[in-house]
């Protein structure tokens, strides 16, 4: 008997997550919606991760050593090969999901059967508690549907990867996720599904995000915004001509400063700044978090209204099995 596929592929990338494995493997354990497999690919960890795995007898989890340590970008686009659900999902290892999360998403592709991309509002939190919207760009007003692939450029990446679901074809037109891409697959595949399909949002809270020194955007910070212009570069034919110099000239000014915190790159840094960088977003920057500051202090965040804390109400056992549908036109628009 050809054993059944799982609707949703849950991909977790793990590398020596051993201190929060285990809260992110309850979470999805713990969905209302049930019909899920789980990719744990383990990149050559050497905690305790692969026998936190071992603890978890259900059939749904699966557990994929890497023969080799890669990228995150290739690790991703391996684990995902490895996927048979019609979406593939992501929950990276110090990530939590709400326990509704996976039917809230699968009750909007119901709703919304030409969707390639499906997300929904994400909580950063701390070791101390402290709470805030993952998006500030979105933090007191609904996040954007449709077709958003101008606002990624717009607005940046404001989309959470362990709030993202992604439909399964549509990753497979993509043909992989390029070798240019080792840090950011997540914008990468944001910027190039919703070129092609439209986009969903659940409003309410589904995933809370772990901030903490050691993450991988707090120690990749310059690779990660090199590769944001390399996604600018890939698209810049898609897009406004002044939102693509605003925006690189943006991401070489953050490039700039991860050079300058090195002494070794600090004279290149330096020289990026000035003939690529802005002066201008660099001082408005302290300014623009003072602002953000006190903007949470007199008005309350949209995840915090009873709107943003009302999910759809929709059972699992009334989401029925979609049927595949075809994407939208992926050439450029002359209005973006």
């Amino acid at each position: 008997m050809i054993p059944k596929m799982a609707s949703v592929s849950v991909i977790m990338n793990v590398r020596n997550g051993a201190s929060t494995l285990r809260e992110a493997l309850d979470s999805v354990v713990a969905q209302t919606f049930k019909d899920w497999e789980i990719i744990v690919w383990d990149d050559c960890s050497s905690d305790d991760s692969a026998r936190i795995v071992a603890e978890y007898p259900d059939p749904r989890i699966h557990y994929k050593l890497s023969t080799e340590d890669t990228p995150l970008g290739r690790a991703r686009d391996l684990a995902m090969r490895e996927a048979t659900g019609e979406w593939v999902a992501f929950l990276d290892q110090d990530d939590i999901w709400l326990p509704e999360k996976l039917q809230k998403q699968m009750a909007l592709v119901w709703n919304e059967p030409r969707a390639g991309l499906v997300y929904g509002r994400t909580v950063s939190f701390d070791t101390s508690g402290r709470e805030r919207d993952y998006d500030h760009r979105h933090e007191f007003g609904p996040l954007p549907e449709g077709e958003i692939f101008a606002t990624l450029f717009t607005d940046s990446c404001y989309i959470s990867m362990s709030s993202a679901m992604l439909r399964r074809s549509a990753v497979e037109e993509l043909g992989g996720i390029p070798d240019a891409i080792q840090m950011t697959p997540d914008y990468y595949l944001f910027v190039a599904i919703a070129r092609r399909y439209t986009a969903r949002a659940v409003q309410s809270v589904v995933c809370r995000y772990r901030r903490h020194p050691r993450s991988m955007s707090h120690s990749n910070r310059g690779r990660m915004h090199a590769e944001a212009l390399w996604v600018i570069d890939q698209w810049a034919h898609c897009l406004d001509r002044r939102l693509v110099v605003r925006r690189r000239r943006i991401h070489q000014t953050l490039v700039a400063l991860a050079e300058m915190g090195h002494l070794s790159t600090t004279v290149s840094g330096v020289a990026r700044l000035l003939r690529h960088g802005s002066l201008g977003f660099l001082l408005s920057r302290p300014f623009a978090r003072t602002f953000r500051a006190i903007r949470r202090r007199v008005r309350r965040p949209y995840w915090l209204t009873p709107i943003g804390q009302q999910g759809t109400k929709t059972h699992a056992s009334e989401i029925p099995v979609l049927e595949n549908n075809s994407p939208m036109e992926g050439g450029c628009s002359q209005n973006l």
